[in-house]
């Protein structure tokens, strides 16, 4: 895993790994390889907790939204709740591995997404075209967030939304419940995942990779503050499930 992680490293400040494109490459491989066992482990490790989430996701976007885009969309798990919660009128599910899209097919309601082999760096989208953009599980994963945030605000429509769901790291600066996921949570995520990934997921070196890239990656803070840096408002953190995951979002003005 050293390579990877290696590989991985965030720049200080600019939150973008070292070497982008070899990034990419180990990603996108990585989830070609547990394609599928991606859903089966994303409940059983969850406990389905998971789809709660999403589903307080798909309950923060406008009731009048009318293309929702889902960025890193794996196997259309959000795409779908979008579609299921009654939100939007066009889902475009997209993601830079073929191999995650083709884990949709055959999922109810599938027939209604519009499948999308692209990467958030470079989006094949139009300006100001999209109402909402939602990310479950996947701007930690971006080779540069910055560039994908950018790539994000130029295909939102003015009053447009980004919601995303992420594990993020903990934050030191907060306090009480806030400050991040408790210690015997933190331990199973460190050591209790990376066990079943390989015993059940048949892949300990990717379910290795979920803590190790949450401990670089921003706080819930750092990212909502991040937004403000591309011109959202109404930025908001809503935390879920003791802190494992947490939304933040913002609004275009």
């Amino acid at each position: 895993m050293s390579d990877f992680q290696d590989l991985h490293g965030r720049e200080s400040g600019s939150w973008s790994v070292r070497d982008g494109q070899a990034h990419g490459r180990e990603v996108r491989s990585m989830f070609a390889r547990i394609s599928n066992v991606y859903d089966f482990m994303n409940h059983f490790m969850s406990l389905n907790q998971d789809k709660r989430w999403r589903d307080h996701v798909v309950a923060r976007l406008d009731n009048d939204s009318w293309e929702i885009l889902d960025l890193c969309a794996g196997t259309g798990d959000l795409a779908l709740a979008c579609v299921r919660g009654g939100k939007g009128k066009s889902w475009i599910a997209a993601d830079f591995c073929p191999e995650m899209l083709e884990g949709s097919q055959g999922k109810k309601d599938a027939e209604h997404l519009i499948l999308s082999a692209a990467d958030a760096m470079n989006l094949p989208f139009k300006d100001h075209t999209i109402d909402a953009v939602t990310v479950g599980f996947g701007v930690r994963n971006f080779a540069d967030v910055r560039r994908g945030l950018k790539e994000i605000s130029r295909v939102l429509r003015p009053g447009g939304q980004l919601l995303v769901l992420e594990f993020y790291n903990d934050d030191p600066q907060a306090v009480g419940e806030a400050h991040g996921v408790p210690g015997i949570i933190r331990f199973g995520l460190n050591t209790v995942i990376p066990f079943l990934g390989k015993l059940v997921g048949r892949d300990g070196k990717a379910y290795s990779y979920l803590p190790s890239s949450m401990g670089e990656f921003l706080t819930p803070t750092e990212f909502a503050n991040l937004l403000g840096e591309y011109e959202f408002t109404e930025t908001f953190i809503e935390r879920q499930t003791f802190g494992i995951a947490h939304i933040v979002g913002g609004r275009l003005p």
